[in-house]
């Protein structure tokens, strides 16, 4: 039987600092970066839960498609898990879809604080709840329907098509486990996304959600830092951040410092969610974001939790079109981790 080939499909990330775009193909086995670009947002466009200024990032995201050319209008993206209500449900183990849909719309105010009209959800099976006989647990996700309406509205006045809503920490797991060699579905594994203005925190055990957190500490405040201290513009503190050319007494004066700093802000979140759900023993840590990548921030953290951590390569093993500037990809391709999983979506497993 002859397997058609996937539509392309681009994944495009909205977060506070930027939007960034991710295309991806695949041939013959192997999967090639056809397209990664972003382009930084001015603050206050978007926040941590929603886009502020639709005028803008309607402007940027077609800047991006013009300049790179990407002709592909088919586009996923994800909504901030904070904007999002995720719980696991436990519900009668013969209900089909159908049946269990029934019982969400008509039970709907035990697990959604608003109305059940006034939302989109989705659901799926995760098997027998051990702890009911008879019954199995469904994880629930629902979102209002303005936030979801809101955000295809914006890819729409772009000139896209959107195709999938997903919610961010689904997609970073969905990249864990694209990355993982073998994956461990029954260990517990942190995902977190080191941001510019926020840092999450998405704990999965044995696959499933079970915690998820925003903190508000990222790695603006270097480039702020950075700013300060050699009388800088910000746009050339951030060229310099991504690209180099900083002062001598960079890495030592305030690089070393701001990555000790950050290693124990990541390191509170985690015992945090540690003192709250104490029967759960992380096995891994995994960092994504704009400051995964920053050296030494993995072992520093690693020494505190005492587990491993690693920062991924998010296109690993993945080929390079042409037109792909390894420039860019090499100094932001951990920020875009969110893209990459998008992008996957579409290709075979």
């Amino acid at each position: 039987m002859l397997r058609l080939p996937s539509p392309p499909l681009l994944g495009l990330d909205i977060s506070p600092e930027a939007v960034k775009i991710v295309e991806l193909s695949a041939s013959r086995g192997r999967i090639r970066v056809e397209n990664a670009d972003s382009e930084s947002l001015p603050a206050g466009a978007v926040n941590d839960r929603e886009v502020l200024d639709v005028d803008v990032v309607t402007h940027t995201i077609r800047s991006i498609l013009e300049r790179s050319r990407i002709r592909t209008k088919a586009v996923a993206t994800a909504l901030p898990s904070n904007a999002v209500i995720v719980k696991v449900i436990s519900l009668p183990a013969d209900l089909n879809d159908e049946g269990i849909e029934e019982q969400i719309r008509f039970e709907g105010s035990q697990y959604i604080p608003y109305s059940i009209d006034a939302v989109n959800f989705d659901f799926a099976e995760l098997g027998p709840d051990d702890q009911r006989r008879g019954y199995k647990r469904v994880l629930l996700v629902a979102c209002k329907k303005e936030t979801v309406e809101d955000r295809a509205a914006i890819l729409e006045a772009s000139g896209l098509k959107p195709k999938i809503i997903d919610v961010q920490q689904f997609t970073l797991w969905g990249l864990f486990q694209h990355l993982e060699a073998s994956p461990q579905d029954h260990r517990s594994v942190a995902l977190l996304e080191v941001g510019s203005l926020t840092t999450a925190l998405h704990v999965f055990e044995e696959g499933q959600p079970i915690y998820s957190r925003e903190h508000n500490f990222g790695v603006a405040r270097l480039a702020e830092e950075v700013q300060r201290r050699y009388s800088l513009e910000a746009q050339d503190a951030q060229r310099m951040l991504r690209f180099g050319g900083l002062p001598q007494d960079y890495p030592k004066e305030v690089l070393q410092p701001f990555v000790r700093n950050l290693a124990q802000e990541i390191f509170r979140a985690v015992d945090f969610f540690q003192a709250s759900m104490p029967d759960v023993q992380l096995a891994t840590v995994r960092l994504f974001g704009a400051g995964a990548t920053l050296p030494q921030l993995d072992a520093q953290l690693q020494q505190l939790v005492h587990i491993p951590v690693q920062a991924p390569d998010p296109f690993a093993g993945m080929d390079m079109a042409a037109q792909v500037s390894r420039r860019f990809l090499e100094a932001d391709r951990s920020s875009l981790a969110v893209a990459c999983g998008l992008a996957l979506r579409r290709l075979p497993a």
